[in-house]
């Protein structure tokens, strides 16, 4: 017999229907906030929506028998959860997937959980029952977090974030790649000392970018020295608090890579407060190719992703998959580095 955290038996009869009283008892908590967790029709805590979603899947409730116990259907809608609606990465993202929706008759839930895990758990039980399926950009990618929801039959897949999870699909750019051109053009720009401004260790992407520039750095013959790598968020702020962190150190740094383009155009900012001439002095190289790069001063050199691409892989791999005619997989996509003033020494 199967016991619940709370060690309350599951149903006697695994053949038999699984209703939401069985997920609530095995889960340890009450019908309604079970129903709430499952609905988000009312707040509840990430644990308790982790520990009800794990509940369900484990017991094999369906979200459809979810959906017929609140008398709905299918939605023609899908869900886009995105971590900063701000961000022109992120806005650009949200773009491209309403004309592909609007293209496909479907409606669009746009989702902003504002780098929150908290909120980002509760818009993912909410549109278990409000959706036909999800595009994830997440705020703390975890296996723990996606895999009940698939369990449940929710059509879901990954984007931007590297998390590979069976049954969900997964869309993303070659990272590590993008990591080795920069560090291979800092280097051939001139640069000899160099920093990292890296993302939170909650995200994967950061991980893969600074292993491709420790990677691309060593094949030029040159190394990152651990203190010269500092993580802050994927911001603007979070670049002026990197390039400060960075230039605090008593060692010289004339190459800087930063893990998005927002943290670059921070680092560009606050490197000119502190007279600091870019690219005179200093060399700096973004990530994501974001339309704000080319319109700085100096424009920004970056590892260009294809956004739009990644938008379009994402719907499609998606539809598909709700079509039922389609399997989840896993896409990387190509990235490159284009050149411009903040890199490029006289």
């Amino acid at each position: 017999m199967v016991k619940s955290p709370a060690g309350v038996p599951a149903p006697d009869d695994p053949s038999g229907p699984v209703r939401l009283a069985d997920v609530a008892r095995h889960a340890g908590v009450s019908v309604s906030t079970a129903s709430n967790a499952l609905t988000g029709n009312r707040a509840v805590s990430a644990p308790l929506i982790e520990r009800v979603l794990a509940s369900a899947a484990e017991l094999g409730y369906r979200r459809n028998e979810l959906a017929h116990s609140l008398r709905t259907g299918r939605r023609h809608a899908i869900g886009l959860v995105i971590p900063d609606v701000t961000n022109p990465f992120f806005a650009e993202i949200v773009s491209v997937v309403e004309e592909c929706a609007h293209e496909a008759g479907l409606s669009l839930t746009l989702c902003n959980t504002g780098f929150d895990p908290e909120r980002e758990a509760a818009y993912l039980a909410r549109l278990v029952t409000s959706a036909d399926g999800v595009l994830l950009f997440s705020t703390a990618p975890s296996e723990r977090t996606v895999r009940p929801l698939v369990e449940m039959g929710l059509p879901l897949v990954m984007c931007d974030e590297p998390l590979v999870v069976a049954g969900a699909g997964t869309v993303h750019s070659d990272n590590a790649a993008g990591g080795r051109l920069a560090a291979h053009h800092l280097v051939d720009a001139g640069a000899t000392s160099f920093g990292l401004i890296s993302g939170p260790a909650t995200l994967p992407s950061a991980g893969e970018r600074r292993r491709g520039f420790e990677q691309g750095l060593a094949e030029r013959g040159h190394r990152l020295d651990p203190d010269a790598c500092v993580a802050v968020s994927y911001s603007l702020d979070g670049g002026r608090e990197g390039i400060r962190r960075l230039l605090a150190r008593d060692c010289p740094l004339d190459g800087v890579l930063a893990s998005t383009d927002m943290q670059a155009i921070g680092a560009l900012f606050e490197a000119a407060d502190r007279g600091r001439k870019v690219p005179d002095d200093l060399l700096i190289c973004g990530f994501d190719g974001i339309g704000w790069s080319d319109r700085t001063r100096p424009t920004l050199s970056t590892v260009q992703q294809d956004i739009a691409g990644m938008a379009r892989t994402g719907f499609e791999m998606l539809a598909s998959m709700v079509a039922g005619d389609g399997q989840p997989g896993v896409r990387t996509l190509p990235v490159s580095l284009v050149v411009r003033e903040s890199t490029s020494r006289a």
